[in-house]
């Protein structure tokens, strides 16, 4: 696949990329999986999390280029337009993934414990909320007791305790996080590095996730062709291209991001993990929201962390 950008002249082949990133992804993966468990002063499972969300990632990654790939798009009679622009809120999935993964790098010992325990706090309080609703149905005591005693387990083989799982605050999301302001009315370099994923052309995928108005205008139209006049239903499919170009290389972005940070904190060893990572940053960096985020934080977190090519 060629993806080009007509405004910015921009050609991309994605042979140099999209097999490489997810392979180079993968490696990571099964690096903070295996590896990172002796390189963190924390409990077990933050670098289980960590796999996880990178797969996540990895995962919506892989389904878009999938579901727009030459033989499908060209080949398959059924394939519409419309299921990749009603998959693009996905990516602002990956975003979640990328503040995670970066926030729990912060303080893997506390904050690792701090996401695992909020999950498990709010999946008991769901819980309540069922018995609430329908307890006294025999039917649902049993369901409910059946997942209580199931977390209850799952609490003390993580080594945590019940008491602290049903104290602890909720992990904030991305937009409570990079609105908390620090001591002195001042934010820090990892908040307003996160903010970047809120403004300007990213924050268009939560607007498309939550079906804002501001989202529909950018892809509305794909949704409702049937009512558009005849002699312009060709200019969608004329601009598709450089609507698929534009979103699958900032998935591509979020992607090396998380990527890039997690080597960063680690220093994985082998595969050829840092040359490989400068490679991908060298097939994206003509594309603008890549430049601009090498820019901002990752030309000088790669030099300060030895992640050299």
């Amino acid at each position: 696949m060629t993806m080009q950008d007509e405004d910015a002249e921009i050609v991309l082949n994605a042979t140099t990329f999209q097999q490489p990133l997810i392979k180079l992804a993968e490696t990571l993966a099964q690096k903070a999986k295996r590896e990172a468990p002796a390189l963190l002063s924390a409990p077990y499972f933050v670098s289980v999390d960590l796999h996880v969300l990178m797969r996540q990632a990895m995962n919506t990654y892989d389904l878009l280029f999938y579901v727009n790939a030459d033989e499908k798009r060209l080949n398959d009679c059924y394939w519409r337009s419309e299921y990749t622009m009603v998959m693009l809120p996905l990516i602002r999935g990956m975003i979640d993934c990328l503040y995670n993964v970066t926030a729990i790098l912060q303080n893997p010992r506390e904050n690792g414990s701090w996401f695992r325990k909020s999950g498990f706090r709010k999946a008991l309080e769901e819980l309540d909320a069922h018995e609430a609703k329908y307890g006294g149905s025999p039917k649902w005591d049993a369901w409910i007791k059946k997942n209580r005693d199931g977390y209850d387990f799952l609490i003390r083989e993580c080594g945590l305790t019940m008491a602290g799982v049903l104290t602890q605050p909720s992990w904030p999301t991305l937009g409570k996080y990079i609105s908390d302001k620090q001591p002195g009315g001042t934010t820090t370099p990892h908040q307003d590095f996160l903010k970047t994923f809120t403004l300007n052309a990213w924050r268009e995928y939560s607007a498309m996730a939550h079906g804002a108005f501001e989202g529909l205008m950018k892809v509305g139209m794909y949704y409702a062709t049937d009512s558009m006049p005849h002699e312009e239903r060709p200019k969608l499919d004329a601009v598709y291209p450089r609507i698929l170009f534009m979103h699958l290389a900032r998935a591509a972005a979020i992607l090396l991001c998380i990527i890039t940070e997690l080597q960063a904190h680690f220093h994985f060893d082998g595969a050829h993990i840092n040359e490989r990572i400068h490679k991908m940053w060298d097939a994206l960096m003509p594309v603008f929201e890549v430049k601009e985020l090498y820019k901002d934080r990752y030309s000088q977190l790669m030099k300060e962390k030895g992640i050299e090519s």
